[in-house]
């Protein structure tokens, strides 16, 4: 299609702005050709909720913007400063602008660009029915101006695994770490108490916590405890959705533990972190549907998850700053053809998510069609049968349930 002056004026516009300049060229061309760019002289006055649902830039000018009794002076210098979002996510109605010098403006038409947005990222191999694509556009559309509310960075955890590194690390400098936290060192004494570790006598501080649980077992329960915060909802749906991937969180946890043991393959202790956090991208895509109100039923939000998952666990795993392998741990987190060229923590995830639904009779791919076998050179186990290496680990396995599961 032949691009006007005009077009390829909103194009390099476009790739100006935060929320569309990681798009394709392609998308952006699209855009760019339903965009509009406006011109208005000094004093021209306009109510901004007539402009909606478009959304109207300043690109260059000076501009008053009055809402609620309050002027805001804006200014926006083409090529030389981002253009400015004069919409915002709400308007009171009061809500108009003032032109103070010679201004020009870009309109993107609302449909056009919930449609492109629902289609930017890179999600061309996922199906999304229409009200999962206006989901897509509203998550895209805060991701892109760093609105999405992620879930914050379990301190606790993290540097109870950096204990993992230090060997000169003991139980002085563990208990220190989690008396910091009053809700998980709580919760710490709370599962020492329990049936599985109970002493002849009552645990009563955290330092006795760690003696009797053992350094390895505190480490392990503590991080399960402090990241267990995160998957917090309210209402029944949102609940629900939420107990459900913890609780394969979980169990992805363990199974991750155990293939690094026996596979000899990477280390346990971040193994077992990377089960632990591979699906974490489903809490903020069920927290939004939580603080969207808009009803959904526990299929629509569990198939929503399943869908874009990948897409927020990377966003969260890099803003806890976990690092690389951890990040491709969430990325691939259900990709079931994923090859490494070696061994990584992403490869443990996907055989730990396997072994974890064919343990509950859910439904799993043919193992041999699973690349991260080979890579952890395993065998891929025959329909129905287990992983045959993690034979004799049952033990472990079932402790490390009963305790994450405390």
């Amino acid at each position: 299609m032949q691009q006007t002056p005009k077009t390829l004026e909103a194009f390099s516009i476009l790739s100006e702005i935060e929320l569309t300049r990681d798009l394709s060229e392609e998308d952006r061309g699209r855009l760019a050709a339903q965009c509009r760019l406006e011109e208005y002289s000094l004093k021209h006055r306009m109510r901004l909720t007539d402009q909606r649902p478009d959304r109207l830039f300043l690109v260059d000018g000076h501009v008053a913007r009055l809402e609620n009794g309050v002027i805001e002076r804006l200014q926006a210098f083409r090529g030389l400063s981002e253009p400015i979002d004069l919409m915002g996510e709400t308007l009171a109605p009061d809500a108009c602008l003032v032109t103070e010098t010679p201004c020009l403006f870009l309109r993107i038409p609302a449909d056009v660009f919930k449609a492109v947005l629902s289609t930017g990222t890179e999600v061309s191999d996922i199906e999304l029915d229409a009200a999962e694509g206006d989901f897509l556009a509203e998550l895209y559309h805060l991701i892109n101006n760093n609105q999405l509310v992620l879930p914050a960075r379990p301190e606790v955890a993290l540097k109870i695994q950096e204990l993992t590194n230090d060997p000169d690390a003991g139980i002085d400098a563990l208990t220190e770490i989690i008396q910091r936290d009053g809700t998980i060192a709580g919760a710490l004494l709370h599962a020492t108490n329990s049936p599985l570790f109970r002493a002849a006598k009552e645990i009563k501080t955290i330092r006795e916590a760690v003696v009797r649980l053992g350094f390895r077992n505190t480490r392990m329960l503590a991080v399960n405890l402090a990241l267990r915060q995160a998957f917090r909802a309210k209402n029944e749906v949102t609940r629900a959705a939420m107990q459900e991937s913890w609780a394969e969180s979980v169990l992805c946890s363990a199974y991750s533990y155990v293939i690094a043991e026996v596979a000899h393959r990477l280390d346990r202790e971040r193994a077992l972190l990377a089960g632990l956090i591979a699906g974490i991208g489903a809490v903020p895509i069920i927290q939004f549907v939580e603080t969207r109100g808009q009803g959904q039923t526990l299929a629509q939000v569990q198939s929503l998850v399943a869908k874009l998952a990948s897409i927020t666990g990377v966003l969260v795993i890099n803003y806890w700053g976990l690092g690389e392998d951890l990040v491709r741990a969430a990325e691939h987190y259900g990709d079931w053809g994923y090859q490494a060229d070696e061994p990584d923590y992403a490869s443990i995830a996907i055989l730990a998510r396997w072994a974890a639904l064919n343990s509950e009779g859910r439904e799993v791919p043919d193992a041999a069609s699973v690349p991260a076998f080979a890579v952890l050179g395993l065998t891929p186990p025959a329909a129905g049968e287990p992983i045959s290496e993690l034979a004799g680990s049952e033990r472990l396995l079932n402790n490390l349930k009963s305790m994450f599961n405390l």
